[in-house]
């Protein structure tokens, strides 16, 4: 008898609105378009946080720390209105404004410590992914798509996200809205 579990990677990132991961599928179409192939390219929009790899025991423990989070998390409004092309890095990416990024920030951190255990590969800065892996031609066309490029949302959800190996991507199995409620003394002890 097998009684080894089946382990997978998945990804917990900040999840953005549906018009949001809208534009961005449009702003990737546009590149696509101009610079052709591209990692990234089927992606949908999102803020990485964390990535692991668990089996479903591990994977039960992941979500009921992020419920744990988002009980209390605050809600507010980001904005995203600085598209960052970058040769060293071979990415495409838009980045927070400078009232957002404090915000972002802070939630990524303490999400991490959250979720941190032996497993977790931290994500990096706050920023949407346009585009991966880019060669130094494919950047240079892309520089002159756009003058000014702006997303905004209201930051109030987090998704678990499961590679599907036949894709070659991940999906979403599972969202967290935040709830903006205090916790009272009886469940700072349940909780902890």
């Amino acid at each position: 008898m097998n009684l080894k579990l089946n382990r997978d990677w998945y990804s917990v990132v900040v999840y953005p609105h549906p018009e949001v991961i809208n534009e961005v599928a449009v702003i990737k179409d546009k590149f696509a378009a101009k610079i052709g192939w591209y990692a990234s390219r089927n992606s949908k929009a999102h803020i990485t946080v964390i990535a692991f790899i668990a089996d479903q025991y591990e994977l039960a423990f992941y979500i009921r720390q992020i419920e744990k989070f988002c009980y209390s998390q605050k809600q507010q409004e980001v904005v995203f209105d600085q598209l960052s092309l970058s040769k060293f890095s071979r990415a495409a990416v838009m980045l927070p404004n400078d009232s957002s990024k404090p915000y972002l920030n802070d939630l990524l951190k303490r999400l991490r410590k959250q979720l941190k255990t032996s497993q977790t590969i931290n994500g990096s800065n706050a920023h949407i992914s346009i585009g991966r892996k880019l060669s130094s031609s494919q950047i240079d066309l892309a520089e002159s798509l756009y003058s000014h490029v702006s997303l905004k949302f209201n930051c109030d959800t987090v998704a678990i996200r499961k590679f599907i190996e036949t894709k070659g991507q991940f999906e979403v199995i599972r969202t967290f809205r935040f709830l903006e409620k205090p916790f009272n003394d009886a469940q700072h002890l349940l909780f902890n």
